[in-house]
């Protein structure tokens, strides 16, 4: 083998080696495994639903971020190949966000409720509050959401109570 012959395959290897480490070490763009994009959009809905005074707006919003907070999601990024042994120990692990939706969607059903009843629309406004009581109803605890939803539903008790009593 000659010198120069060598100096090529190891330049050759040098160069692959280069080439092989440059792309391991170069940053990946997509470095979470969280949908970012799933986060914002309901963080959307809920600032909206905040921020609108029209009872339909709300509605939908408070449709939307509920099935949200209903809704199991789960993670279906890349899972390793592991043995069976080990597979059946390990879940798949849940999407985590950095705020809670249930507490969105209850925050966004409560200002329903009241845009309803400022409206005149108690029906709506039992419905709102009723879908706090659901998304709360297996809380050990009670939540301040949900003993808001309750005051409202008694304020609108009270107050049929005593148009039905009034001639």
């Amino acid at each position: 083998m000659t010198v120069a012959f060598k100096s090529q395959v190891i330049g050759g290897i040098v160069g692959i080696l280069l080439l092989t480490s440059g792309c391991q070490t170069m940053p990946s763009s997509n470095t979470s495994g969280l949908d970012n994009s799933r986060f914002m959009t309901l963080w959307e809905t809920y600032t909206h639903c905040k921020s609108t005074a029209d009872l339909q707006a709300t509605r939908v919003d408070m449709d939307t971020l509920t099935e949200a907070a209903l809704t199991n999601h789960r993670y279906d990024g890349f899972v390793l190949p592991m043995p069976v042994k080990l597979e059946r120990l390990v879940t798949t692990p849940a999407t985590r966000l950095s705020v809670d939706v249930r507490a969105m969607a209850s925050s966004c059903s409560l200002h329903a409720g009241q845009v309803a009843m400022g409206q005149g629309r108690i029906d709506l406004a039992r419905e709102a509050f009723g879908e706090v009581l659901t998304l709360h109803a297996h809380d050990e605890t009670p939540s301040f959401y949900l003993a808001q939803a309750k005051n409202f539903l008694a304020e609108i008790e009270t107050g049929v109570q005593i148009s039905l009593q009034t001639p």
